[in-house]
This record gives structure tokens, sequence and C-alpha cells, in this order.
């Protein structure tokens, strides 16, 4: 009992240290699409290309989904359809790394991997 305590209280201290997010004010300023198809692939794949502006810093980062297989199939944005995130508007984003967050329209992070960096 004293081992699940101890490590129960390491858990809830390391989680305490977790960095919050930077958040800036972004717009996405344009969206594309590609839709990549192969013999080893079952279904297709639609990949997103986002271009994200910070006062800093313009990204271009995708963002890959697979597509419903069946018609009556729900849609579910981030599984199988794209986030819904406003074109043009301000919204919040985070760079960490390689990868930006932008909150889509249900303030739901959308998790994006960069492909190009431009210094503004």
């Amino acid at each position: 009992m004293k081992k699940f305590a101890l490590i129960f209280s390491c858990l809830l201290a390391t989680a305490g240290f977790a960095s919050a997010r930077d958040w800036k004010t972004g717009t996405i300023i344009n969206v594309s699409q590609t839709t990549v198809t192969s013999p080893m692939l079952r279904e297709p794949k639609i990949v997103m290309h986002y271009t994200v502006a910070t006062d800093a810093v313009t990204v271009v980062a995708d963002y890959t989904y697979h597509p419903p297989a069946r018609s009556d199939e729900p849609e579910q944005p981030g599984k199988n359809s794209p986030p819904s995130v406003p074109l043009g508007e301000p919204t919040k984003v985070a760079i960490e790394g390689h990868h930006v967050y932008v909150l889509d329209a249900n303030r739901k992070e959308v998790k994006m991997d960069i492909k190009k960096r431009m210094k503004n």
C-alpha cells in the first residue's frame, strides 16, 4: 500500500509541472487538400494543407484523415473529416517543435504537423 501511495504521489507531482501551451493569436489564411491513394492503402487518405500566420511566423501544416468508408457512417471531426477551423478569422495558435495546435470552432485542440516555417 505504501508503494502505491508513493507512486500515486509522484504522478500527481509530475502532473502539476506539466507546462501549458503558449497560445498566440493567429489566422488560417489558406487551405488546400490532396487525396493520397495507393495499392497498399485499403482506403484513401486526405491530407489538408493549412497556412497559419501569426505576428512572428507563418507555417504550412498538414492534417491527415481517412474519409468515411460508408455513406451512413456519422461524421466525426478529427477522425473521418477535417476539423472545423475558422478560415480568415483570428483564432488561438500554439507552435511547439514540429507541431502547431489550433483551436477549432468547438474550442478543441487540433494537432497538425509543420511542413514549412517562414519568419515574417
